[in-house]
């Protein structure tokens, strides 16, 4: 795979948004080359958190080893490759949002809505715990400041990690069926995420009329108040995968596609509009273009 050579005054491919890759893990993305055809799509590629699975045992080293080769694929590619920090990979970066489209455009992984980022989860006692633990720390300064949350949020992923090895077994649907409780709290989340996510912009982020974000794998647009949310969903179950891709006409929401058998199979967009906000413009020139390599490990 050869570079395109393009600088970015001259790369007309769009920026494009996705979140809840979990790379590395079986059900989800299990290899980087799997993404070929939408990195080559893109001039930017913008994970919204939860790139890689590095936090499971099962999954670590091969979240590592396709990490590696994403970043190899998007530098062959000449696409540039911008990710934001998720509750599975709490400290691949300290990025956990971007402002972006003259602050018009939210993105942030979705988790810091909940002070037990995942209420669905078997250890969201731990995590609750450990996110008011860092909060009560914090100087009265900073304890609702978007920085204190986001500190909060990353500690309190690890929570888990420190008390039990790793974040433990993914939630499956069955898993979910045979705890009816569990049900009950991912659709709990599924309906307040998007109103949380406005009052988030709302306290901290108020001139943000587009807020995307991922972390509770349910794709979708909502209408809230003033703003539009856009969930992306994920790269598995249950699905779909969105990609919310800005373009020489704004912003438009499309469905990612894994097309393909075997070797051949790969994650690529779909023509079909499910969305679009015309005049919302993102260029890769106002991304961020990290030198630093990713931390792959706490």
């Amino acid at each position: 795979m050869r570079s395109r050579g393009r600088d970015d005054a001259g790369d007309d491919r769009p920026v494009v948004v996705v979140s809840d890759l979990h790379l590395g893990r079986r059900g989800m993305v299990e290899t980087a080359a799997e993404l070929s055809p939408l990195v080559e799509s893109a001039s930017a590629l913008v994970v919204n958190g939860d790139l890689a699975e590095l936090l499971m045992n099962r999954w670590a080293d091969a979240a590592r080893r396709e990490l590696d080769q994403l970043r190899d694929r998007c530098a062959a590619a000449g696409t540039r490759l911008v990710v934001l920090a998720g509750n599975h990979d709490p400290t691949l970066t300290d990025r956990r949002h971007l402002l972006l489209a003259d602050e018009r455009v939210l993105l942030t992984h979705g988790d810091a809505v909940h002070e037990a980022l995942a209420p669905w989860s078997d250890a969201a006692d731990v995590i609750r715990d450990r996110h008011r633990e860092v909060m009560a720390s914090l100087p009265e300064s900073r304890r609702d400041s978007i920085e204190g949350i986001f500190e909060a949020c990353r500690e309190a992923a690890l929570a888990e990690c420190e008390a039990e090895g790793d974040l433990g077994p993914a939630t499956t649907p069955l898993g979910a069926l045979a705890k009816p409780w569990k049900v009950a709290r991912i659709l709990s989340f599924w309906w307040s995420q998007p109103r949380l996510l406005d009052r988030l912009a709302e306290r901290h982020f108020p001139t943000a009329r587009i807020v995307i974000s991922g972390h509770s794998h349910r794709a979708g647009v909502k209408r809230v108040g003033r703003r539009t949310i856009i969930n992306t969903g994920c790269f598995g179950v249950p699905g779909p995968a969105l990609a919310a891709v800005f373009d020489r006409e704004g912003l438009v929401v499309r469905r990612v596609e894994r097309r393909g058998r075997g070797r051949g199979r790969g994650w690529s967009l779909d023509d079909v509009a499910i969305h679009r906000e015309p005049g919302i413009m993102v260029d890769r020139r106002e991304l961020p273009d990290d030198r630093e390599p990713l931390r792959a490990s706490a």
